[in-house]
C-alpha cells in the first residue's frame, strides 16, 4: 500500500485532522487515477457492509441452539479450582450469547436503522467541519452546478436536480462528495444570508429498502436533522440546533431534488 493510498484508507474512515482532509480531496480533484482508487475502496467498503448486514439477520441454526441450550450449567467454583469442563460450558454459554445477540436484536433493532443512525452521524461530523469554512465551503462551486449533477449522480447511481431555496432564503454555494456508512454521499451546501450553513445530504438506498413514512427530526450530535427517503435515495437536511425553518426547507428540497 502506498502513502496516499493509506491516507485515502483514513479519509473513508475519518481519521485524518481537517488539514490533510482538504490536501487528499484537493488530489481527487485533479488526479483521476486517484478518484478510481478512492471508488474502488467505496465500493469495496460498501459491499463488506452489505455482508455484514445480512449476517446480522442470519439466525442462529436450530440444531446449534438445541445442542447449547443442552448443555449443563457452569461450574459456579471459583475460577483457582474451576474444572476445564466448566471453562468449556461457560464459553460455550458466552458463544451462545454472542451468537444470538443479532439474532434477538434484531426483533427490536433493525441493520437498516442501525446504518441510518451510523450514516447520520458521520454527516454530522463532516457538517462541524465543513460549516465552518467560508472559501474551502465546497469542493465544487455553484457555479458549476450542471457538473454536479452529472458527477455526483454517476457516483451516487441515482439521478437528482438541485434543489432551489431561494424561497425559503437560502443560496445554494456548491457540493462535497463525502463517505458515511461506508456509501457515498452528496452534500449540497447552502447558505443563510447571515452566513448560516445548512446543507443537502442524500444517498443510493440500499435495494429493496421501503421509503420512510414522511418526515422525521431528530438531534445528532448537537446538529438538528430533517431526513426522508424515497425508493432511490435517503436524504437529510442538516442545520445548528435550534435551527429555524429545517421543515419547510425540508419540504422544498423533497419536492425538488
Amino acid at each position: 500500500m502506498t502513502d496516499f493510498s493509506a491516507k485515502l484508507s483514513a479519509y473513508l474512515d475519518q481519521e485524518l485532522n481537517a488539514a490533510d482532509m482538504l490536501a487528499v480531496e484537493a488530489r481527487l480533484q485533479s488526479d483521476p487515477a486517484a478518484q478510481a482508487e478512492l471508488d474502488a475502496m467505496i465500493t469495496a467498503d460498501a459491499a463488506i457492509s452489505g455482508q455484514l448486514d445480512a449476517m446480522l439477520t442470519d439466525p442462529v441454526p436450530l440444531a446449534l441452539a438445541r445442542r447449547i441450550s443442552a448443555l449443563p450449567a457452569p461450574d459456579t467454583t471459583p475460577l483457582p479450582r474451576m474444572a476445564m469442563g466448566g471453562l468449556l460450558a461457560a464459553g460455550l454459554a458466552l458463544l451462545l450469547v454472542g451468537g444470538t445477540a443479532g439474532y434477538v436484536a434484531k426483533d427490536f433493532v433493525s441493520p437498516a436503522v442501525v446504518a441510518q443512525r451510523g450514516w447520520l452521524a458521520d454527516i454530522a461530523d463532516y457538517h462541524a467541519v465543513y460549516a465552518t469554512q467560508t472559501r474551502h465551503l465546497a469542493e465544487v462551486p455553484a457555479a458549476e452546478a450542471e457538473h454536479i449533477e452529472t458527477w455526483l449522480g454517476k457516483t451516487l447511481g441515482t439521478a437528482f436536480s438541485i434543489p432551489d431555496l431561494t424561497a425559503q432564503g437560502l443560496t445554494f454555494q456548491g457540493a462535497r462528495l463525502l463517505v458515511a456508512g461506508g456509501k457515498p454521499v452528496a452534500q449540497l451546501m447552502y447558505t443563510t444570508a447571515d452566513g448560516t450553513v445548512i446543507a443537502v445530504c442524500f444517498q443510493k438506498a440500499a435495494p429493496n429498502t421501503a421509503p420512510a413514512d414522511g418526515f422525521a427530526t431528530r438531534t445528532v450530535n448537537g446538529f438538528d436533522m430533517v431526513t426522508w427517503s424515497d425508493q432511490d435515495a435517503s436524504y437529510v437536511v442538516i442545520g445548528p440546533a435550534q435551527q429555524p425553518g429545517l421543515d419547510a426547507i425540508a419540504t422544498a428540497a423533497a419536492a425538488a431534488i
